[in-house]
């Protein structure tokens, strides 16, 4: 069985990197040609996109509309028969860095070709910036990189250290000290995220922007069995910071006098053993991830949303939720009164008697609801990709 297939992907691969370098510098010396190189981190991409692999999906289709920029595609080095898979179509006019190794014979041999050869790759490209949408770019991007820009999505590791993994907490005290020294510019998707930021780094305010992440359109919705007739709604992965368990508490106590269900939508997380059983009371249905079709009906039909989390960066799911005119309640807490500005209802966090006293009233009282839902849609449509992009590039053309 020959070696030579994939040999030749790694060098055909490297010798048109080198020929367009060197294209480049023509037309950069003789034509005055010269085009923004983004260098993107599309490590997200690799799994079921949440919510920094949405952000990252958005600004780089964002990013992909302007003529004068290139796009360059960094995750694995390199795509076998076994993976990795892309979860998210990325722009056409974006280019992929992975050799293709798909039905090459003995690809698993040339590991060590293909490392070495991604970084001469990376080189070869000559990125002006790199763009890590997730906190921290990968160690071999971060070597090369002449200009970086980071995206911070929120703080918990250091405001709420108690609330993550000891994994996580260790990864992310080790690397985001070194980011964000060194970090030419930095991304936050709210005010909130940005104070925390200044508040436990040492950091020029100049470095840091605040940038909104932005609101797609919503999907058509696509049928959900076993939705109850009236339900109030919670979304997200189900872990400690996301208090849901104050939720829970707070719909046991209105949830005959109200007859009203609880929906909640979201993957059961890290710590989460003591809420397990909980999701099988009388009146409570959990629904496991949802396609965004899917859960755009469960967001239509409910009669309330609920999102009691302790610390949020930026708070996608009570944003969906405004969109679709649901009545809002959130924590008084983080970025969420930020988010949400006057269109939801705010309750002290961790307190289950005044959430409970707020969903009485969200669901009784009709002329708030439609206040509310009214508000609710006109501050969602204030949250928009093409501006969230617009500025990011901003930044990236400011830093190089």
């Amino acid at each position: 069985m020959s070696l030579v297939p994939a040999v030749e992907v790694v060098f055909h691969t490297l010798r048109h990197a080198l020929a367009d370098r060197m294209r480049r510098v023509w037309r950069a010396a003789v034509h005055r040609e010269r085009k923004l190189r983004v260098g993107v981190d599309i490590r997200p991409f690799y799994e079921p996109l949440t919510g920094v692999g949405w952000y990252l999906y958005f600004v780089l289709h964002e990013l992909a509309k302007y003529d004068d920029v290139e796009l360059f595609l960094f995750g694995d080095a390199r795509i076998t028969d076994r993976g990795p898979k892309l979860h998210a179509d990325i722009p056409a006019n974006a280019r992929l860095c992975s050799f293709d190794l798909r039905g090459k014979p003995w690809r698993e041999a040339f590991r060590p070709l293909t490392a070495a050869a991604y970084v001469a790759w990376l080189m070869l490209t000559d990125c002006d910036v790199y763009f890590g949408a997730n906190y921290f770019l990968p160690r071999l991007h971060s070597a090369i990189a002449r200009r970086r820009v980071i995206t911070i999505h929120d703080l918990t590791y250091k405001r709420f250290p108690e609330l993550l993994q000891k994994e996580t907490l260790q990864n992310l005290e080790t690397q985001m000290a070194r980011e964000v020294a060194i970090a030419d510019a930095i991304v936050c998707v709210s005010e909130s995220t940005r104070r925390d930021l200044l508040e436990f780094y040492d950091v020029d305010p100049t470095r840091a922007v605040t940038i909104h992440s932005g609101l797609a359109p919503a999907p058509a919705g696509e049928p959900v069995d076993g939705l109850p007739s009236r339900y109030v709604l919670f979304v997200s992965t189900i872990e400690p910071r996301k208090d849901l368990g104050t939720l829970l508490d707070a719909f046991e106590q209105v949830r005959d006098d109200l007859d009203v269900a609880l929906v909640v939508v979201g993957k059961i997380g890290w710590k989460s053993e003591s809420i397990q059983p909980r999701l099988r009371t009388r009146g409570v249905v959990h629904l496991d991830y949802l396609r965004p079709s899917q859960l755009a009906t469960v967001y239509e039909r409910a009669a309330a949303f609920v999102f009691p989390s302790i610390y949020e960066g930026f708070g996608f799911p009570l944003l969906e939720a405004m969109r679709h005119g649901i009545p809002s309640i959130a924590a008084r807490s983080s970025s969420l009164p930020e988010i949400g500005g006057d269109a939801a209802i705010y309750v002290t966090p961790g307190n289950a008697h005044a959430l409970a006293t707020e969903l009485r009233l969200v669901l009784s009282d009709d002329v708030l609801r439609e206040n509310l839902a009214r508000r609710g849609r006109a501050r969602a449509a204030e949250f928009r990709w093409d501006v969230a992009g617009k500025e990011t590039l901003e930044v990236l053309r400011r830093v190089v």
